[in-house]
């Protein structure tokens, strides 16, 4: 997308849209957003305006202050390329009813315009005209990593992600006390207010009305804690609360109802002594109602369970895998290959449904079309152990496959096994795309010196890409680090975005 290959024809900006001219309508909020962005593929734009309402989309290289006197209006870009607003798809026209219009451009297949910034902003009106937010486009070579334009100021290492206004994404509980904003559209930070700042094994929940809560973690101690925390970013106010065990690890997962569902997790956290960890491992539950503040008991699960997987299903159900638990009755312990799916609606868990290879510190998310993808995890065969008491009896190991549940209705669903993943990992990020896929990256493996009965952590860099139809896994481009438990948020434009877990800075996935 050279600048010999486009128009400079500035001029046609203003005279095109006066000659547009409809019947006069009351000026409202203009906005443009992409979703896309791959190079060689197609970029989609979106703009919302008034129904009915004369709209182009100006885009050009250079960020400066330009006013256009013709128009009443002043640019956040240069108008050099003004002229081919009105020679590309759909960057010209009306809006319809429901005041939105859409377009589209395809950006060469050339791996030297990931370089390029491509500026746009949308100008619309009638009788008076008005200019939309800024957009910047950033081309990326598909299934690939790229640093964004800016980076947060403050590390984020852990915490959760809410959406906000204006395609903003709220980052909190993983900078201490600060919360920080990430405005998508032009790959800045801002500030945000104080948050709550969250302890290793911690959950943190995005309720239905933009508040997040924060439940349990390690303290300064280093062992498990009762305490949560409710943070309201409207107010910049955090407000403790307490829950009636202490956890760390357990699961929290936002219903169909608005509730949040906290199960299980660890007691205690010792590792030099494995029988008081496992015992700790609970079977109770919590549900907070964040109409009242208060967290209420909920029914007890059929195995007790930490560092599991808690997934929010379309329904609204909960989908609970996996994890450390306990066999019923005789209480050994062992690593769960069962699932249960929570119904708020009867305030009960489902029959047990079973996949193929137990697993814990595994990855889950919904993926776009409803289904649930499981990635990795770490095994653990406890038989030498349990007789001897000796870490170094562990035999522990990272699972390289995935599984894939998909909701029935009248029944629990099944599970379907994909294999395929570079290497066994746990604790990866994983995030949907579109069509049903994620993307599955880092991660760790782990291994037990034997001479010192340490944990070894390999932390890991590379990327996997699932899609479905049929189910299949496939590398993609590396990240810039290994990360263990980051962020992971899929972004408004579909892309996905992983900070933390190591690195300081920020990476975005473009599918």
């Amino acid at each position: 997308m050279g600048h010999t290959s486009m128009m400079r024809a500035s001029s046609l900006l203003p005279s095109l849209l006066i000659a547009a001219l409809g019947a006069p309508v009351l000026a409202q909020n203009l906005s443009l957003d992409l979703t896309g962005g791959a190079i060689g593929g197609t970029t989609s734009f979106r703009v919302r305006a008034q129904p009915n309402e004369t709209y182009a989309i100006v885009f050009d290289f250079q960020e400066q202050v330009t006013p256009i006197p013709a128009l009443g209006i002043t640019l956040a870009i240069s108008d050099a390329f003004a002229g081919n607003s009105f020679v590309l798809p759909g960057f010209f026209g009306n809006t319809g009813a429901q005041g939105v219009a859409n377009a589209s451009l395809l950006l060469p297949n050339d791996p030297a315009i990931g370089s390029l910034v491509i500026s746009l902003q949308a100008v619309a009106g009638q009788t008076s005209f008005r200019v939309s937010n800024l957009l910047r486009l950033t081309p990326q070579l598909r299934h690939t990593w790229k640093a964004p334009l800016n980076e947060p100021p403050v590390p984020i290492l852990g915490g959760t992600t809410a959406v906000a206004a204006n395609n903003e994404i709220l980052f909190c509980g993983g900078s201490g006390p600060l919360a920080q904003i990430y405005k998508s559209r032009t790959e800045e930070w801002a500030a945000a207010g104080a948050t709550f700042g969250v302890g290793i094994l911690s959950q943190s929940t995005a309720l239905a009305d933009g508040r997040i809560l924060f439940t349990g973690g390690l303290d300064a101690t280093g062992q498990p804690t009762d305490a949560a925390a409710l943070y309201d970013p409207v107010t910049g106010t955090t407000t403790t609360l307490t829950m009636a065990n202490p956890r760390a690890g357990h699961g929290a997962s936002l219903m169909g109802n608005g509730k949040v569902l906290v199960t299980g997790g660890l007691r205690t956290f010792d590792f030099t002594n494995l029988l008081a960890l496992f015992a700790g491992i609970q079977q109770t539950t919590e549900v907070f109602d964040p109409a009242t503040g208060v967290f209420t008991a909920g029914p007890n699960m059929l195995e007790a369970r930490a560092l599991h997987t808690s997934t929010t299903l379309t329904s609204g159900q909960v989908l609970i895998a996996g994890g450390l638990t306990l066999i019923p009755i005789v209480n050994v312990p062992t690593v769960s290959a069962t699932a249960y799916r929570f119904n708020p609606a009867t305030n009960s868990f489902g029959f047990p449904a079973f996949f193929t290879g137990a697993r814990f510190l595994h990855s889950a998310a919904p993926t776009s079309n409803g289904r649930v993808l499981i990635a990795g995890g770490l095994t653990l065969d406890l038989t030498q152990f349990l007789q001897t008491g000796q870490i170094q009896d562990l035999i522990i190991g990272t699972r390289s496959d995935c599984q894939l549940y998909t909701p029935a209705i009248g029944s629990f669903g099944t599970f379907a096994t994909v294999n395929g993943m570079q290497q066994g990992r746990a604790g990866a990020a994983i995030a949907p795309l579109a069509n049903g896929g994620a993307v599955i990256a880092g991660g760790f493996t782990i291994t037990i010196d034997p001479t010192t009965s340490t944990f070894n952590l390999g932390a890991t860099d590379t990327t996997d890409v699932f899609s479905q139809g049929p189910n299949l896994l496939t590398p993609a481009g590396a990240m810039a680090a290994p990360r263990l438990f980051p962020v992971t948020v899929t972004l408004p434009d579909g892309t996905v975005m992983v900070v933390g877990g190591g690195p300081t800075g920020a990476e975005i996935f473009q599918n």
